[in-house]
């Protein structure tokens, strides 16, 4: 996203030392970085070999913290025990300034090249807003020489490469600021690591005992009393306890219970899905099996249909000449008249069409009944056929069935599995709390996952405090709290109120020290209230590295969409 400066000819004096960085850098085989055209495939392959050695860097054991000063033009690192590196910067010139404020690493590319300035070579990029600012390679004049991002001298691009990661915290301040131990009854404070050390701390009540009896001394007015703690926490107790079977969806009460409620969670997750593999490959067996089993007697099913089908279309058409024969027998009995009535002749002509019509219809009669006969008995067959057919379709189609609900099995046990190796994953990533004042609400996120948002009482405040991040940077000597560092973003004058504008804070936000910092930081965490299940979250997820962030200002929404933790601007 920055271009650098190439010189031509003769250095100008205030670039002289960078001349002399070049020169002595070359000696030992290395290149500065002085814009895309120097960038070519053998300059690439150095970064890249660059990269690979600035991942052999031993990682920090504590999270860090990247402090630039804009006004000093410093970068500082620090971990738990204080700076383990620093270097000088260039950051953003007039019209083009470097915003200052809360941020952390988004994204980082050995090899970036910029989509905003021609393409510019950007080595060991560091992004910390999706809007252009980044750490990165390129030339340190000694000013403000930026369109914004914050340069870094290569070698020491190429460290800080090595030791941060996505996450990692970056506050960016007009004066020089640096961590201070801070503790309040307002930070939040982890799970107690274990049972015994839950029961050392002030977060366990002693055991009690309901008594009837009056204690003697009257001025006593409740009727409990103490038990001795040897009766409730031996370690054979504990032990107990911790073999019993827990209820998922009860909040852990140590860190040790919240690892193994995990655990649990995963190794459940696990025998889930092999008892669904299991259960699929059965089901699959099944179907195929039953598949085949359906072949027999399907077959014989076609088979005893095309024999039963002749049998009712014979009856069918025998039925309908003996209805027909009916019909021509009663139509011509209705319309004749008697014999006596009729002449000899006639009379013999009347009986012999009468015995006919009786005759043709005691034929059709006898026809019909030997094919009922004859229907009956290849329906019996066809039945006993048709019921072996059923079966065998009735047990396919069950075993489909089944193997459908097996692989649905599966894919909700893949998916529980899925969402608990996240879980898992995301319970190694720091848990980050950022307060609005302003907008008197709450955000937490863990990683760049949002978990919740919520409104939160705040206590009007009569003046501005500023912005600070509280960074738990390690578990304290007492394992159930954390060592906390105080970073200010932005401390105004004691006293400073709401309508100074953006100009008047500017000037007047200079370095008070770290008593106003202090001041300030304990006015901004006095100001609200977390609730209580709220805390509770906190307190489960929190971690080293966990955070808390408290402004006066608002969260700005276009630089805190998806895959970014938290970016609080203050200028």
């Amino acid at each position: 996203m920055r271009r650098s400066i190439k010189f031509k000819g003769r250095v100008p004096p205030a670039s002289r030392s960078i001349a002399i960085s070049a020169l002595i850098l070359s000696i030992f085989g290395l290149s500065m970085f002085v814009g895309p055209s120097a960038v070519d495939a053998k300059s690439k392959s150095g970064i890249l070999k660059s990269a690979r050695e600035a991942a052999i860097i031993t990682p920090p054991t504590s999270p860090l913290l990247v402090v630039v000063s804009l006004r000093r033009q410093k970068v500082r690192v620090y971990d738990a025990n204080g700076e383990i590196a620093s270097s000088r910067i260039s950051s953003g010139r007039p019209g083009f300034e470097t915003p200052t404020g809360v941020f952390s690493i988004l994204e980082k590319n050995v090899y970036h090249t910029s989509n905003i300035y021609s393409g510019a070579s950007m080595p060991y990029q560091e992004r910390i807003t999706w809007s252009g600012i980044a750490f990165h390679a390129g030339d340190i004049p000694g000013f403000p020489a930026s369109h914004g991002c914050i340069r870094l001298p290569f070698a020491f691009s190429k460290k800080l490469y090595g030791l941060t990661k996505l996450g990692t915290r970056v506050v960016v301040a007009s004066e020089e600021v640096e961590p201070i131990a801070f503790d309040s009854p307002k930070l939040f404070k982890p799970l107690p690591a274990d049972e015994a050390s839950a029961m050392k701390s002030d977060r366990s009540k002693p055991a009690q005992l309901a008594v009837n009896d009056q204690p003697d001394d009257s001025s006593t007015s409740d009727a409990l009393q103490e038990l001795p703690l040897f009766i409730g926490v031996s370690p054979a107790l504990i032990r107990a306890v911790a073999d019993m079977p827990r209820d998922p969806q009860r909040r852990p009460t140590t860190r040790a219970e919240a690892d193994q409620i995990m655990q649990e969670k995963l190794d459940r997750a696990r025998a889930s899905l092999k008892t669904a593999e299991a259960a699929l490959a059965t089901a699959q067996e099944r179907a195929t099996a039953t598949a085949k089993e359906f072949d027999g007697p399907s077959q014989r099913y076609e088979a005893a249909r095309r024999v039963v089908e002749p049998l009712r279309e014979n009856l069918k058409a025998a039925e309908a000449r003996q209805q027909d024969a009916i019909k021509a027998f009663a139509a011509y009995m209705s319309g004749t008249t008697t014999t006596l009535q009729l002449a000899s002749a006639d009379a013999s002509i009347a009986l012999d069409r009468e015995s006919a019509l009786e005759e043709a219809l005691l034929d059709q009669t006898i026809e019909a009944d030997r094919a009922r006969a004859q229907a009956a008995q290849g329906e019996m067959s066809f039945a006993e056929v048709q019921a072996g057919y059923s079966a065998a379709q009735t047990a396919r189609d069950t075993a489909a069935d089944v193997l459908r609900d097996a692989q649905s099995d599966l894919t909700s046990a893949q998916a529980a599995l899925s969402d608990a190796n996240k879980e898992m994953r995301l319970r190694s990533k720091p848990v980050s709390v950022l307060i609005s004042l302003r907008a008197q609400r709450l955000y937490i996120r863990q990683g760049i996952d949002p978990l919740l948002e919520a409104p939160i009482t705040v206590t009007p405040l009569p003046h501005r405090v500023g912005t600070h991040v509280f960074t738990a940077m390690r578990y304290s000597t007492d394992p159930n709290t954390f060592d906390w560092r105080l970073v200010s973003a932005q401390t105004p004058v004691a006293g400073q109120p709401f309508e100074d504008g953006k100009k008047k804070r500017s000037r007047t936000a200079l370095a008070q020290g770290r008593a106003l910092n202090v001041q300030m930081a304990t006015e901004a965490l006095s100001a609200f209230t977390i609730p209580d299940d709220i805390l509770a979250t906190i307190t489960e997820l929190a971690r080293p590295g966990s955070s808390l962030i408290v402004s006066d200002g608002e969260l700005p929404l276009h630089e805190n969409g998806n895959g970014t933790e938290f970016v609080v601007m203050t200028r």
